[in-house]
């Protein structure tokens, strides 16, 4: 049995407790421990990821770019990612339906579950009580005594922000919240701003990791998740691992979800693939079809630090090929309202 193996039977068996459901997206359920913080023997809290979405996504495709992505991060001897400030979860194992550790999962899930494919790879641990106390009580335009009422509810505790640089709320999608949900809290910029969050940051480590995916990885980043949560445990203050001390606290930015992603021809044709998969892709990244002062100045932001942190991944590369990072910026900004599914392109407030 394999290392892998090894750690997830020490991480899932360890324990008669059922497991939480803490989030839950095309490709499939995702579970942990109740109790947070989940500490394996590695050093790291877990997750494991069940294939019991839509049959359409393909969790083992996941788990081999994972590992695939990892792998380039390691070898990699350029210095786009070595802030700290973008983080890649660890790989753990991949799990098949034929799995003897399932005999000691199961029990942990509801009744109904059944052995499937799965992927256990390191837990991205949420932002802490105070940060989302303080979001609650920011973005939460019901009454002020509802507040606490939020932050007990369990769900919420598995706080992951995933900031939209992309994307404005319109004024109807600013009226009286019913409710408010932190877990996979959607941060539009205009809330970014009003919380006075770095927004030029977060644009600068989201221009580094898809130039690393890009040309690095060789993928085409396709439906990528970006989420700010605590940075990776034994970080320092000061080390460089966090982005600039906000209303957030201490948090970094973390990359996720590989299950459609597909390996990325370093041609031009691989440039077209890439820009389709930019804009088909949550409203993540700034928007280059730009309403406002504050957005061009962001999308200059991303745009000048993706073409540095490319051409220093580039240099390392055949010179018929260093052209394309600017190809790829060219034909983004050509191809503004192309694509029936981009970026929104709402009207600022």
């Amino acid at each position: 049995m394999n290392t892998s193996l090894n750690i997830a039977e020490i991480t899932l068996a360890h324990s008669s407790d059922p497991l939480q459901r803490i989030g839950f997206g095309a490709c499939g359920s995702v579970w942990a421990d109740a109790s947070l913080p989940d500490i394996d023997k590695c050093g790291h809290a877990i997750v494991l990821k069940r294939a019991d979405g839509s049959p359409s996504r393909s969790i083992s495709n996941e788990a081999t770019i994972h590992k695939h992505v990892l792998s380039c991060l390691e070898s990699s001897k350029c210095n786009t990612l070595k802030t700290g400030l973008v983080n890649f979860p660890s790989h753990v194992a991949f799990l098949d339906a034929g799995a003897t550790i399932w005999s000691d999962i199961l029990p942990r899930l509801p009744v109904d579950s059944t052995p499937c494919e799965a992927l256990i790879s390191e837990r991205i641990m949420p932002l802490p009580r105070a940060t989302r106390k303080l979001l609650a009580e920011q973005l939460w335009n019901g009454p002020v005594d509802e507040v606490e009422s939020i932050l007990n509810d369990k769900r919420n505790e598995h706080c992951l922000v995933r900031p939209y640089l992309g994307r404005r709320r319109t004024r109807t999608s600013t009226r009286r919240l019913i409710f408010i949900k932190l877990r996979n809290y959607l941060l539009h910029i205009d809330q970014i701003e009003e919380l006075g969050l770095p927004a030029h940051e977060y644009a600068s480590a989201m221009a580094d990791a898809l130039a690393f995916l890009l040309w690095v990885a060789e993928i085409d980043a396709c439906d990528v998740e970006f989420v700010l949560a605590r940075p990776r445990s034994g970080a320092a203050e000061g080390s460089g691992n966090h982005f600039t001390t906000g209303p957030l606290g201490s948090c970094a930015l973390w990359v996720l979800d590989f299950d459609c992603c597909k390996p990325l021809p370093i041609t031009t044709e691989g440039v077209q693939q890439a820009v389709e998969k930019f804009w088909r892709n949550d409203p993540y990244y700034p928007n280059p079809d730009t309403k406002c002062e504050e957005d061009a100045s962001l999308w200059n932001t991303f745009k000048t630090r993706f073409l540095d942190a490319s051409a220093e991944i580039m240099a390392s590369k055949p010179e018929g090929i260093r052209h394309l990072p600017e190809e790829f910026i060219n034909r983004v900004v050509d191809s503004i309202g192309v694509y029936s599914k981009g970026v929104p392109t709402a009207t600022p407030l």
